[in-house]
């Protein structure tokens, strides 16, 4: 049986903002919110404990005393109590959300007008918000949806005057709101059948079909957001830099007249492309450092204010290696607090040892490899890539490292032998990530292959971890070498 505090109630509580659980408390003081007068005693003992919940001692026969000290304690007496309280918060949620969408309320005020026959009421409630939308100077998929709603409110009102005076009018400005709205949710569902038709081969979307209907009812109309969906799907899923760049600037100069939604697709949309071009070796890990910054400054690479392990890793990643390390301490400072809690460990350690290597400041980036255990597979796989970086790095600035490095790579090879990794895929691009290693240390060793081999080491791959660092290594090397 759940314990007292792994209920749905204190679950939920654990949500509330110090804010929010002083608005629920007064909430439930409201006659016309909450007519049982045992929960707001309920919430008041519980209170103190908020957020975490944490004292066992509390138990439900002691929480029932103090709420119902007159009352005969049973289990399913308290049960009852508890599951009440979690029906009123979630009717305070629901209520708290309706409160902030005026949009909603005015719409709704406007079909009661209609319903109560109070004409005028409802012909200025609605020509209020029709004005309102269409002064506004981004739209979202909501806003075309409401403005089509009104509109079709005042078309077919009993009243015919209306449909008499502007009806050609209105009926433009319907179809017009029709077209928006289906061409901006579509295009952002094509975009997303392209994606994971390139990510998963089990996947098989026909976009072509989808995309001739697309451009059909989108011709002859101009849209930033459109316009921006129409430059993407002109390229037929091929990428290169230069049309990476063409989309970049065409973003950049249409971002002040995207809805949030809109501005956050192609946001992504281009990160993911930078990531593409990365991995190729066409784009320096550096150039994508912009684009996040502009999704933590808008807040488009939050989900939900969550920011995943990948994406952190990312900027960091990218921060360090253009050497702005004032901005990698303050992020990782910042927003750390935004990953998940059994990921933040791992993340901010991995973060440490990473700034330190790009500080070239060897030694204390293997003091935190090595004095951490990454719980999470991902990072003991990017944690033993770094550890790898780092000794090569001190190989190349003395060669007593030579046998510590090669026994590094040995058993990094070996332990992905022995590690089940999500996919071959997966494990392959770590693998080749320790023999080219292996070989560019071999040839500064001068028992490897020779220049020209070492010349072509890279070429043609497409499958392999920090390629733009291998890259830069293998420059390194050569040069010393020669």
């Amino acid at each position: 049986m759940p314990t007292l505090f792994t209920s749905k109630f204190t679950r939920l509580l654990q949500t509330f903002t110090p804010e929010e659980l002083a608005s629920f408390e007064h909430w439930l003081q409201s006659p016309w919110c909450n007519s049982n007068k045992n929960l707001p005693r309920l919430l008041a003992r519980l209170k103190p404990y908020h957020p975490d919940f944490s004292d066992q001692k509390l138990s439900k026969e002691k929480l029932f005393r103090q709420v119902l000290p007159d009352g005969k304690f049973s289990d399913r007496r308290m049960n009852n109590l508890l599951s009440e309280a979690y029906l009123a918060a979630e009717r305070f949620l629901a209520f708290q959300r309706f409160a902030g969408e005026d949009g909603l309320q005015q719409g709704l005020l406007a079909q009661e007008f209609l319903e109560r026959h109070l004409d005028d009421w409802f012909f200025r409630i609605a020509q209020q918000k029709i004005e309102r939308l269409e002064a506004k100077e981004t739209s979202d998929w909501r806003d075309h949806l409401e403005l089509l709603r009104m509109l079709r409110r005042v078309y077919q009102h009993p009243d015919p005057a209306p449909r008499l005076e502007s009806g050609q009018g209105m009926i433009a400005k319907m179809s017009e709101q029709i077209d928006l709205l289906y061409l901006l949710e579509k295009a952002a569902l094509i975009n997303e059948m392209i994606t994971r038709n390139r990510l998963f081969k089990t996947e098989n979307y026909d976009v072509a079909t989808a995309l001739h209907k697309w451009r059909t009812t989108a011709e002859g109309i101009h849209h930033p957001g459109i316009d921006l969906y129409r430059l993407r799907f002109s390229y037929g899923g091929e990428l290169s830099l230069s049309r990476y760049q063409e989309l970049q600037a065409a973003f950049m100069e249409n971002l002040a007249a995207l809805n949030e939604r809109d501005k956050k697709i192609h946001l992504l949309s281009l990160i993911n492309d930078a990531k593409q071009l990365i991995k190729s070796g066409s784009l320096d890990i550096t150039e994508c450092l912009p684009l996040y910054q502009l999704g933590l400054t808008t807040g488009a690479i939050f989900n939900y204010g969550k920011l995943s392990a990948n994406t952190f890793m990312t900027i960091v990643t990218a921060s360090n290696t253009k050497r702005t390390f004032d901005f990698s301490a303050r992020f990782v400072e910042d927003y750390s607090l935004h990953l998940n809690e059994n990921e933040r460990d791992d993340c901010v350690h991995w973060a440490g040892a990473h700034t330190a290597y790009w500080q070239k400041d060897l030694e204390a980036c293997l003091a935190v490899l090595q004095g951490y255990h990454f719980h999470s597979p991902d990072f003991q796989l990017v944690g033993r890539v770094l550890a790898a970086q780092a000794y090569f790095d001190l190989y190349l600035r003395d060669d007593s490292f030579q046998p510590l490095l090669f026994d590094f790579l040995d058993s990094f090879e070996k332990w992905l032998g022995r590690k089940k990794l999500r996919s071959i895929t997966h494990t392959d691009s770590f693998l080749r990530f320790v023999q080219i290693s292996r070989s560019l240390a071999r040839f500064y060793a001068g028992t490897g292959e020779d220049v020209k081999k070492a010349g072509r080491l890279l070429e043609n791959e497409r499958n392999i971890q920090a390629f733009n660092w291998l890259k830069m290594k293998n420059e390194e090397v050569l040069r010393l070498k020669s």
